[in-house]
């Protein structure tokens, strides 16, 4: 189970126009949807935003602000210059983070782990359960 997931998906897609939003080549907001679509299936009350580096998904503030991160993988040409990926050639990213206050961490009143492998779960079991979902990889970068 990990906290970092990419994937491809011959349902999820580039929307035209939604690097506006973001940054030129910064895409996800059909992932975010789709995963806020699931959180909301789930109990999760969520909220999608566009964020300079992709799309954000607000999904809990219990026991502090905690968040899913989609946007996409760079990719390169042969002369290692960034190209605009395609529907079929995208790789999604995905990553749950939790905002704790500065005070919290270091006397260790908030302890979100619980809710981040909640999410957790519920992420790796949708991107492994849904037939448009393939080459699922994932890494817990708690213990790298």
């Amino acid at each position: 189970m990990g906290t970092h997931f990419w994937f491809k998906s011959a349902y999820l897609k580039i929307i035209k126009g939604e690097d506006e939003e973001t940054n030129p080549m910064r895409y996800g907001k059909s992932v975010a949807e789709w995963i806020s679509g699931v959180l909301n299936r789930n109990g999760f009350q969520s909220e999608v935003h566009p964020d300079d580096w992709g799309w954000r998904v607000d999904c809990t503030n219990d026991p502090c602000p905690i968040w899913i991160g989609c946007g996409n993988v760079d990719e390169l040409d042969t002369n290692g210059e960034f190209v605009t990926p395609t529907n079929n050639s995208i790789t999604w990213h995905c990553f749950i983070e939790a905002d704790t206050p500065f005070f919290s961490k270091l006397f260790k009143k908030i302890n979100p782990e619980q809710k981040i492998v909640e999410l957790a779960k519920l992420l790796t079991s949708e991107l492994e359960n849904t037939d448009h979902i393939t080459e699922v990889r994932s890494h817990d970068a708690r213990i790298s």
